[in-house]
């Protein structure tokens, strides 16, 4: 009897400490998030369209796109390509069937120099970044003037009519020209994202914002604007940060050609492989199908050691994670990895359902005093449900994804994933926020909505579209905008009443075999 009552205050304490460690875990995040910089989100901080003086708020408030008469409460950009054409089209033959080169990629337009990018014009308009409240239009004193390198950019987006692009402000001479850009801080290279498969048009803007909201590293920032090109209105566009070291996006201490070892950013690639890739442990024992390459150091700068040595340093974390002590202080994959941020990275990307997460558009760095880290999040266009096939909200999608597999493994990561989840639950990512969220960025577009629909309104018929433009099945496609937003939230309804039903379930991945011989 005496031995089963130690037995008792023993399992007692056990439970005791587990709890506080439980407990230090979830506070421990909890106080990380206090620490984050407050994220700026335009909806609520930007001027609004009951803003504006009377006669600049009717201007704005209607369908008008010419560009001579043009107002809007949203910054304006204009581009002036001269009459040359973007490069950036997908190459097709006579059959209209995308011709694809040796590496497996898609073959695009060139610049007639045979360079991916020509050389424009740009000019953007906001008059919240000169602390004036009045419409913007195309005649007033622009915020930025300069040249620019331009793109079509993106992947399966190339094939839709209102195109991605990509701008470098750039000197007389040809050096980068770096800019603050509608609000945002200094760099020279941005993405000018044109939701189209998105008929919210906001998929990317609501991404970007909630994930700025808890993530503990950098999230891209944003700024909605109307563009046009040449004189003519291409409606509604957002404004994206590119992932970047060299202009401090990325804290990283910067590369030395001297050294070997080095602070690095990795992108998971869709096809192809080059002179960048690496072929890390995951990718030579087929655990990764897709391509991983080096973002920085660039290809001018990053050297034969350097590549090798990132290419060791990623492995040793995957050597590290699919062995038998992939659970060990000593030995395990704790050593090597940031573990919050691939908690937080699977939590929001499994709650808006990327299916693209850790196959492409993923990114990974580490600074070279630190560990390696997940983020920053990429590319939210496919997301709630928007993926070109239905994605049903009542499964888990990631968990046997690239790392995620073996992660799972482990009762301490699947339990950080399940407190994290439970907290951002009561915020950010509650029902009441997200929708709140929606509403007040419908309303703070306002009429752009229209203005957008009055050029790509036909991209709503998905019964007289291309089939690259919309998902499918076609009563997937909303018919209007509104019935696009009611779908966006019926899935966060629909996704957060699964997953807060579910969520404990993943505890089941962690059931690993006694030896561990067939958890690999």
């Amino acid at each position: 009897m005496e031995a089963l009552r130690g037995r008792k205050y023993q399992l007692i304490a056990v439970a005791a400490i587990a709890a506080v460690v439980a407990a230090g875990v979830v506070g421990t995040l909890a106080d990380a998030n206090k620490l984050l910089p407050e994220r700026y989100h335009q909806h609520e901080k930007a001027q609004q369209l009951a803003d504006l003086p009377e006669a600049d708020r009717a201007a704005a408030s209607g369908t008008n796109t010419d560009a001579a008469t043009f107002a809007s409460h949203l910054p304006v950009v204009s581009i002036d390509t001269g009459g040359q054409e973007i490069p950036g089209e997908l190459v097709r033959d006579e059959n209209g069937k995308t011709i694809e080169g040796g590496d497996g990629r898609a073959v695009v337009t060139a610049a007639p120099s045979g360079e991916p990018s020509i050389t424009a014009s740009l000019v953007a308009f906001d008059a919240e970044s000169q602390d004036a409240v009045r419409a913007n239009r195309l005649s007033d004193e622009p915020e930025i003037e300069s040249s620019c390198l331009l793109r079509i950019r993106g992947n399966s987006s190339r094939a839709f009519d209102k195109k991605n692009y990509q701008i470098t402000f750039v000197k007389s001479d040809g050096t980068d020209n770096d800019q603050e850009f509608l609000g945002m801080a200094k760099s020279e290279t941005w993405t000018l994202h044109g939701p189209s498969l998105d008929k919210t048009l906001m998929r990317n803007y609501l991404a970007y914002g909630i994930a700025g909201e808890f993530m503990n590293d950098y999230v891209p920032d944003v700024r909605y604007c109307e563009l046009f090109i040449d004189g003519e209105y291409q409606g509604l566009y957002l404004a994206t940060e590119t992932v970047k070291v060299e202009d401090g996006r990325l804290d990283l201490n910067p590369a030395d050609p001297k050294s070997p070892t080095t602070s690095y950013v990795l992108g998971i690639d869709l096809t192809g492989s080059g002179p960048l890739t690496i072929s890390d442990f995951l990718r030579y024992t087929l655990r990764l199908s897709k391509y991983m390459n080096i973002e920085y150091p660039n290809a001018t700068t990053l050297t034969d050691e350097q590549k090798a040595w990132i290419e060791q340093d990623v492995s040793s974390f995957e050597k590290a994670l699919f062995s038998y002590d992939y659970d060990t202080r000593d030995y395990g994959y704790v050593n090597y990895i940031d573990v919050d941020s691939f908690v937080d990275s699977f939590v929001w990307n499994e709650f808006v359902i990327n299916d693209d997460f850790a196959a492409y558009s993923t990114y990974l760095y580490k600074d070279v005093r630190g560990k390696l880290t997940l983020g920053p999040p990429w590319d939210f266009n496919n997301v709630f449900d928007n993926y070109r096939l239905a994605t049903p909200t009542d499964k888990f999608y990631l968990v046997d994804r690239a790392w995620y597999f073996m992660l799972f493994k482990d009762e301490a990561f699947t339990e950080r994933v399940i407190s994290r989840y439970r907290e951002l639950r009561a915020g950010a990512l509650s029902e009441e926020h997200l929708n709140a969220y929606i509403d007040e960025t419908t309303e703070y577009l306002g009429p752009v909505v229209e203005r957008n629909f009055k050029v790509w309104g036909y991209l709503l018929d998905a019964e007289n579209v291309s089939h690259a433009q919309k998902v499918e099945p076609d009563e997937r496609n909303p018919r209007s905008f509104d019935e696009a937003i009611d779908q966006l939230k019926s899935f966060v309804t629909e996704r957060g009443a699964w997953l807060d039903g579910s969520i404990e379930h993943l505890r089941q991945y962690s059931h690993e075999s006694a030896v561990k011989k067939f958890n690999h």
